[in-house]
């Protein structure tokens, strides 16, 4: 019972051994280049949604004159439409603007790189560390830890939900279980997909008047209608 109970409130059940200096500079290797990976894959999707975000804005842009000289029955009056037309043009300028300053690609790849270093880094010591007449475990460890630091400094940090993500994935390495594990996956994910709220509502919200402008639904206001 009491095994249970430990395992369901994230209590550690088995101790481990004290690691090495070489064995815990090792796990650091480790868990950074998880990490590392981890926000290239943020970064990445980020950059993913504001190009799909930024197309889907242009589309609408480009449909709604489309369909006011189609001859179809509009139930928008025409200065509704212009504004929408405005407002979707600032929103493509804002997400060009902000793609180009925010640089996510150039981010995700330097961070995959970084990744891919300390990845390799780290079988080199791993290697050294259990070699048969090398150098001692302290000369090797200051030798690595220089370049493990000379490599994390040449790109940007990790955030925290990254370094959640990279430890729950790393289940030989952490010991994460029952409410422990499941609230750090929901902070961790709530926190990465926070960001993505912004640009699906912009969509859905330009989906919903398009639908509204020809009759299809009603979600908008009847402010917005023209007065049969």
């Amino acid at each position: 019972m009491k095994k249970q109970w430990n395992w369901l409130i994230g209590k550690p059940q088995n101790s481990r051994p004290k690691k090495t200096p070489a064995e815990k500079l090792l796990l650091g290797m480790r868990v950074t280049a998880k990490c590392r990976y981890r926000a290239s894959i943020r970064l990445r999707r980020k950059s993913e949604i504001s190009f799909f975000t930024t197309t889907i804005l242009s589309l609408g842009l480009i449909l709604i004159p489309l369909i006011q000289n189609s001859g179809v029955k509009l139930f928008f009056a025409a200065p509704v439409l212009n504004m929408m037309q405005i407002f979707l043009a600032v929103s493509v300028l804002v997400y060009s603007v902000t793609m180009s300053k925010a640089g996510y690609e150039v981010r995700s790849e330097k961070l995959n790189e970084c990744g891919d270093k300390l990845k390799d880094l780290s079988r080199q010591l791993d290697r050294e560390v259990f070699a048969e007449g090398k150098e001692s475990e302290k000369e090797i460890t200051n030798k690595y830890n220089e370049r493990y630091s000379s490599i994390i400094s040449d790109t940007e940090n990790h955030s925290d939900k990254d370094y959640w993500l990279a430890k729950l994935d790393m289940t030989h390495d952490y010991e994460i279980t029952g409410i422990r594990r499941l609230a750090m996956y929901a902070v961790s994910y709530a926190n990465l997909y926070a960001g993505y709220i912004i640009p699906i509502t912009m969509m859905i919200a330009e989906l919903l008047f398009v639908t509204d402008m020809i009759g299809a639904t009603s979600f908008y206001p009847d402010s917005f209608r023209i007065n049969q």
